[in-house]
């Protein structure tokens, strides 16, 4: 495990951050499919990233849809993307801090979203990956503890901020694990985090703590300083961390 220091820390806000779902469009998959889809133009092999939200799903923040503007740019980038919402999947509009559903019930819906893309034609079956914000980043955490080890679904995973509440370490060493924390994230403690860093396996996991970053701090939807400055946008770290994971998606 590699812990690199950078740019201002942000944090994240956990629980509240979400996109609002759209209407589906030309490129989009049928209703009628379990989750829904963007899908680039163009070949029959491409990689997979599921996406997980935070405690607020996919909703809109000040106007400003963060994952929506997220799925765009890596369906431009060539990936299939899979909205991962594991709140309606339950009729809920918040996870409730972790009261209403669970990290395991999160893992669940994720390894579901997984195994179903991963046998869709026109997907890449060993390049699915995965990017989870706040508890759906918790979530992802989980999802990796309940994978076997010796055939994970899961190739490359991404958290943001993760909540690492009573989260575990994973036992697979093929999985290649990016973890994005805020120093300053009061919300999401980078220090709960740490069974899960001490306990992965040799050289599956690369730690990036932004030193300024508070909770959140990739949202451009949040000022620099909210919910009491709990919460928080940082430019530049937002910047670098999404560099950082397309670089290591590629």
């Amino acid at each position: 495990m590699k812990m690199i220091s950078l740019f201002p820390r942000v944090t994240m806000f956990a629980h509240c951050l979400g996109l609002a779902a759209v209407a589906f469009a030309s490129n989009m998959t049928l209703a009628a499919e379990p989750f829904r889809v963007l899908s680039p133009s163009g070949g029959t092999s491409n990689p997979a990233v599921l996406l997980v939200p935070g405690c607020s799903g996919f909703a809109a923040r000040n106007g400003i849809n963060h994952y929506e503007e997220r799925a765009s740019e890596l369906q431009a980038a060539g990936y299939v993307v899979v909205f991962v919402d594991y709140l309606s999947h339950r009729h809920l509009s918040d996870c409730g801090g972790g009261r209403d559903v669970s990290h395991a019930e999160v893992a669940s819906d994720i390894l579901e979203a997984a195994a179903w893309i991963k046998g869709q034609s026109r997907v890449s079956s060993d390049k699915i990956f995965v990017i989870g914000w706040s508890y759906g980043g918790g979530g992802v955490l989980a999802a990796l503890k309940a994978m076997p080890p010796e055939s994970p679904i899961l190739a490359k995973a991404v958290t943001y901020y993760p909540d690492c509440r009573r989260v575990l370490p994973w036992s697979s060493p093929s999985v290649s694990v990016l973890m994005l924390m805020g120093a300053l994230d009061e919300v999401a403690l980078p220090a709960l985090c740490d069974p899960a860093v001490k306990g992965a396996p040799p050289n599956s996991l690369h730690v990036v703590l932004y030193p300024s970053a508070r909770h959140g701090f990739d949202m451009r939807s949040l000022p620099e300083r909210a919910e009491f400055g709990r919460l928080g946008y940082n430019a530049e770290a937002a910047k670098a961390s999404w560099m950082a994971v397309l670089n290591f998606f590629r």
